[in-house]
């Protein structure tokens, strides 16, 4: 009867193990095939993975004009202000053609003085310094046509092609209020906080001899953020047009949206 038993046991014992020693071995020889034939990017030295680093520096347009210690920094016809950008930014992709990127922009608005307008003359609200924490989501569209052969100048030219879109997180401020404060006083803090950013890139590759790449970048970027009124309606984020409210009521009420567009110049640093 024992015999009986053990054998049944031994048997069971057999059934249960033999689909669990094929499925490991599987597991193995697939990790062992993995291993041997790497995914690559074909861009960077970091397997599969293609890291960016880049830095930036260039301006935010305004429609308001504006001058910096004494000198006009308008734009197109002297009209327009164009307020010093700067920022960082790294991006992480799966083969050098799709991922995220995070970065860190900020806007000196407070060192520009608003100029008069006319015909009156009267110089409209002043600039707010912002500062911008976007999480954009990175394509590179022209990395899935693999032009050129791999390493190749045009190969690295068609992967600096970018278009980013995603959230960000927006700091709007001056010395004395912030677009925190903003949201508290009319009770929404989370809608003075959160926006949308876009990004149109170009590349130019100046180091290509090696697996790494070092690109001069154009910048194209899109704003779509809460219009932030500060110090009782003297500064505002964008310039919000004559209506029946008082200052007072300005720096108290939500007041939507608006749009902004940037531009920037810099170097990115792929590992």
């Amino acid at each position: 009867m024992n015999t009986q038993n053990a054998s049944r046991l031994a048997q069971a014992s057999h059934r249960v193990m033999f689909p669990f020693r094929r499925w490991l071995v599987c597991c193995i020889a697939l990790v062992a095939v993995g291993w041997v034939t790497p995914a690559r990017a074909e861009h960077g030295s970091l397997g599969a993975l293609t890291v960016g680093i880049g830095v930036g520096l260039g301006f935010h347009a305004d429609s308001r004009a504006c001058d910096t210690a004494g000198s006009a920094r308008t734009l197109i016809a002297g009209g327009g202000c164009a307020l010093f950008l700067g920022g960082v930014d790294g991006s992480f992709l799966w083969r050098g053609k799709l991922g995220a990127s995070l970065g860190l922009w900020s806007v000196s608005g407070q060192a520009a003085v608003a100029q008069g307008q006319p015909p009156s003359g009267q110089a409209p609200a002043a600039f707010p310094d912002r500062v911008s924490v976007p999480l954009l989501f990175d394509a590179r569209p022209l990395a899935f046509a693999a032009l050129g052969t791999e390493g190749s100048y045009l190969r690295r030219l068609s992967h600096g092609v970018r278009v980013a879109l995603g959230p960000s997180l927006e700091i709007v401020r001056t010395a004395s209020d912030s677009s925190i404060q903003y949201g508290e006083r009319f009770g929404n803090v989370a809608q003075t906080l959160f926006g949308l950013h876009g990004s149109i890139d170009g590349e130019l590759p100046l180091l290509t001899s090696l697996p790494s790449s070092l690109s001069l970048r154009l910048s194209l970027r899109f704003l779509y953020v809460p219009v932030i009124v500060l110090n009782d309606g003297a500064v505002q984020s964008s310039l919000i047009p004559v209506s029946d409210q008082t200052p007072n009521m300005l720096a108290t009420s939500y007041q939507g949206y608006a749009s902004h567009f940037q531009f920037a110049l810099g170097l990115v640093y792929y590992l």
